[in-house]
C-alpha cells in the first residue's frame, strides 16, 4: 500500500494483443504521468492487481475481453481499474467497454460525448481533455504530404473521400485506412504507429478527418486530432462537438464541404500555417496532456477503489462481463442452396451455348474458331518495327462499351511523364465498340495501339490473357472500358514496382463512381484482409514476370467466374508474393447495378468453398 499523503504510482494497462493506437494512448498517459512527478508505467502481460496503485486501464473493451481469464478474475481486475474510454458512444466497442467500467471506482472518457453516455448509466465518470506530450512532436521537415487520412475504413467515409478525387488527382495524398474486424498491430501494412506516425504527421499539410458515420452531432476524435496538431498539421473535419477548449477556425476548420476547404487551402499557404501553428500551441503549450491528467491523478489518491459494493459488482459479473464474451454460434443461413447452384450452372450452360453458336459462326466466316482481327496504329507499327519495348503496357478489355470506351483510351493518352502501349481486346462486341475504337485510333496515330478484335466471344478472363499475351512491356496495367485511371496513375505505379523489385505487383485506390460511390483498392496488402473478401480490383500494374512464374487468369472454369482476380491475388499469396499499394486515388472505377457478380452471387458460398479448397495453405477465417 502507498503511504498517505505520497503521491501514488502509476500503471497503464493496455492489451498486447489489441489495436496498436491503444499502445500509443497508453504511453502518451504514461509519459505525462511522469511529467506530472509520477513513477509510471506501461503493462501489457497482466491484470490490474494492487488496489494502492492507480491503474489505467486504456481502452477496456479490449485489454479485457481479449483476455482469457475466467469472469471472477476480470471482475477483480475491474474492481481496481479505472477505464479510460476511447471509443464513439453507440458503438459496439464502447457497449462492450461499459461492462467493464461497472465495477470500477470511476471511468474516464476522453471525449463530452463518452462522458455523457456513461453518466446516463448513472456511473462516476470524469473527462479527460487530452493534449500533446513531447515525445508526439517529431522533428520539422518538408511537408511533402498535401493531404492525410487516417482512419478505420467504412461506407461512410468510402463515400466522403471518394467525393475528393477531383480535388486530390494532381496533389499528394495518402488515404490509410484499415479494416477494423480485428486488432490491427505495428505489423499491419499501411499503418504507422508511434514515433513513424508522428514523421508521417510532420511530413503532412492538411489531415482530413471524415466520421465513421453520419450521426450527428460528429464525435471529435480526440487522439486522431492531437497528434496531428502537436505536429503542425492543418486539420479539417466534418462538423462535430465536444472539441473544448479548441476553437474551430482557429485551430481547426469544420466544415460539410471537405472538398472545398481543402481546395481553398491548398491554395493559401499562409492560412495552413496559421491553423497548423495555432494548433500546435493549443495541444502543446496551453493545454498539454499533463495539465489535465495531473489534478485528476490528485483525485484518485483519495479514491479507495477496494471500497465495496460487494452486492452490486456479483450482478455485474454475472449479467454484464459474461455477455460481453459471448458469441453467436448459429450455422450461416444459406438458403435454397440446391436450387441456386442449378440456376447458377444453368446461366452458365446457357453462355457456354452462345460461344458454342458463335464459335461455329466464327469458322464459317474465317475457316477458324476463335480468329482475331488485328489492327495497329502508324506509331504501334513504328515501334514494333524498330523493336522497341515500352515501359507499360495498357491492356484494355471491351465487350459492349462503346459509350465509354473513348473515355478511358483518352484518359490513359492523358497520362504524363509516361508513354505506354495500348492494347485493346474487343470481345465480339455486339454493340459498334470496336468501330468507336478505330475511330480514336485515327485520331491518335502518334499512340501505339494495337486493336485485338475476336471474331467469337471468349470471356473476360481469356481477353486479359490474349492482351498479356500480345503485350510488349515488362509492366502490365489491367483496365475494363468502363474505367479511367488519373494522369499520374501509371507514372506512380511504375515507380513503386521499380522501387520495390520483390514486389509481384502494384495498385492504388480507386474513386468509386456510379450507381454506389465509394473506394476500391483502398487497402494495403494484407493477406488475412484478402481472405476474407477481395478488395484489390483487377485494376492493377502487374509484372510481366509475374504472370510467368504463377500463369495469368483462370479461364474456362466455372467454380471462379467473375472471381478470375481475386484467384489471381490468392494464388500469388499462396505462393508468398505481395502487392504494393499506393494509398492515392489515382483511377476512377465506374459501379453499375448489374455485371456478372450478379450470377456470381447465385453460387457465392459455394465458390468461396472451392477456392479455400484450393489455397488451403492460406489464413482462412
Amino acid at each position: 500500500m502507498t503511504r498517505p499523503g505520497r503521491p501514488k504510482a502509476v500503471e497503464v494497462f493496455v492489451g498486447g494483443t489489441g489495436n496498436a493506437f491503444m499502445r500509443d494512448i497508453a504511453d502518451w498517459l504514461a509519459e505525462a504521468a511522469t511529467i506530472c512527478g509520477r513513477d509510471a508505467t506501461v503493462v501489457t502481460d497482466r491484470l490490474p492487481h494492487d488496489p494502492g496503485t492507480i491503474n489505467l486501464v486504456v481502452a477496456p473493451h479490449e485489454f479485457f475481453a481479449l483476455n482469457d481469464a475466467d469472469d471472477a478474475v476480470l471482475n477483480a481486475a475491474a474492481a481496481v481499474s479505472i477505464p479510460v474510454m476511447t471509443e464513439q458512444p453507440g458503438t459496439p466497442w464502447f457497449q462492450i467497454g461499459l461492462s467493464y467500467c461497472r465495477p470500477s471506482a470511476l471511468t474516464i472518457d476522453i471525449n463530452p460525448h463518452g462522458v455523457s453516455a456513461i453518466e446516463h448509466e448513472r456511473l462516476p465518470v470524469r473527462r479527460l481533455s487530452l493534449g500533446a506530450v513531447p515525445s508526439m512532436i517529431a522533428p520539422s521537415t518538408a511537408r511533402d504530404i498535401d493531404v492525410l487520412f487516417l482512419g478505420g475504413d467504412t461506407p461512410r467515409r468510402r463515400r466522403v473521400l471518394a467525393s475528393l478525387g477531383p480535388v486530390l488527382a494532381d496533389r499528394i495524398a495518402e488515404l490509410r485506412l484499415f479494416d477494423f474486424a480485428t486488432p490491427v498491430g505495428a505489423d499491419t501494412p499501411g499503418l504507422v504507429f508511434g514515433h513513424d506516425k508522428f514523421e508521417l504527421l510532420a511530413r503532412s499539410r492538411i489531415l482530413v478527418n471524415v466520421h465513421r458515420d453520419g450521426a450527428s452531432p460528429g464525435y471529435f476524435e480526440w487522439a486522431r486530432m492531437v497528434e496531428a496538431m502537436a505536429n503542425g498539421c492543418a486539420v479539417v473535419t466534418e462538423p462535430c462537438s465536444g472539441f473544448e477548449p479548441l476553437h474551430p477556425d482557429r485551430h481547426f476548420i469544420s466544415t460539410h464541404d471537405i472538398a472545398g476547404a481543402i481546395e481553398d487551402l491548398l491554395t493559401d499557404a499562409q492560412r495552413i500555417t496559421e491553423i497548423g501553428a495555432a494548433a500546435h500551441r493549443a495541444v502543446t503549450e496551453e493545454h498539454p496532456l499533463a495539465s489535465s491528467l495531473g489534478p485528476l491523478l490528485e483525485d484518485l489518491d483519495s479514491i479507495d477503489v477496494a471500497a465495496p459494493d460487494r452486492r452490486r459488482r456479483r450482478t455485474i459479473r454475472r449479467n454484464r462481463i459474461r455477455r460481453a464474451h459471448t458469441t453467436n454460434v448459429l450455422p450461416v443461413f444459406r438458403p435454397a442452396t440446391e436450387m441456386r447452384l442449378r440456376v447458377y450452372r444453368a446461366m452458365l450452360a446457357e453462355q457456354q451455348m452462345r460461344r458454342d453458336i458463335d464459335a461455329a459462326q466464327c469458322e464459317l466466316r474465317h475457316g477458324e474458331p476463335g480468329h482475331v482481327i488485328e489492327i495497329a496504329t502508324p506509331a504501334h507499327e513504328i515501334s514494333v518495327a524498330a523493336g522497341e519495348i515500352p515501359e507499360v503496357s495498357v491492356i484494355v478489355t471491351l465487350f459492349n462499351y462503346a459509350g465509354v470506351v473513348t473515355e478511358t483510351l483518352e484518359s490513359i493518352v492523358r497520362s504524363v511523364e509516361i508513354s505506354p502501349e495500348i492494347v485493346v481486346i474487343d470481345d465480339h462486341s455486339s454493340d459498334d465498340g470496336r468501330q468507336v475504337v478505330v475511330d480514336f485510333m485515327e485520331r491518335h496515330p502518334d499512340v501505339p495501339i494495337l486493336l485485338l478484335g475476336r471474331e467469337d466471344n471468349h470471356g473476360l478472363a481469356a481477353a486479359r490473357n490474349l492482351g498479356i499475351e500480345r503485350s510488349r512491356a515488362d509492366k502490365i496495367m489491367v483496365m475494363d472500358a468502363d474505367n479511367t485511371v488519373y494522369p499520374r496513375c501509371l507514372r506512380r505505379l511504375a515507380d513503386t514496382l521499380d522501387r520495390d523489385p520483390d514486389a509481384a505487383f502494384a495498385y492504388a485506390t480507386l474513386e468509386a463512381f456510379g450507381v454506389d460511390p465509394g473506394l476500391r483498392s483502398q487497402l494495403a496488402w494484407h493477406v488475412p484482409w484478402l481472405c476474407a473478401a477481395n478488395y484489390i480490383d483487377a485494376q492493377a500494374m502487374v509484372r510481366r514476370s509475374t504472370y510467368v512464374r504463377h500463369g495469368t487468369y483462370r479461364d474456362n472454369d466455372e467454380w471462379v467466374y467473375g472471381l478470375e482476380d481475386w484467384d489471381l491475388w490468392l494464388r500469388l499469396a499462396a505462393f508468398g508474393e505481395r502487392g504494393a499499394h499506393i494509398p492515392q486515388m489515382l483511377g476512377r472505377y465506374r459501379t453499375q447495378a448489374s455485371s456478372m457478380i450478379s450470377v456470381t452471387n447465385l453460387a457465392a458460398d459455394m465458390l468461396r468453398e472451392h477456392i479455400e479448397q484450393r489455397y488451403p495453405s492460406l489464413p482462412w477465417r
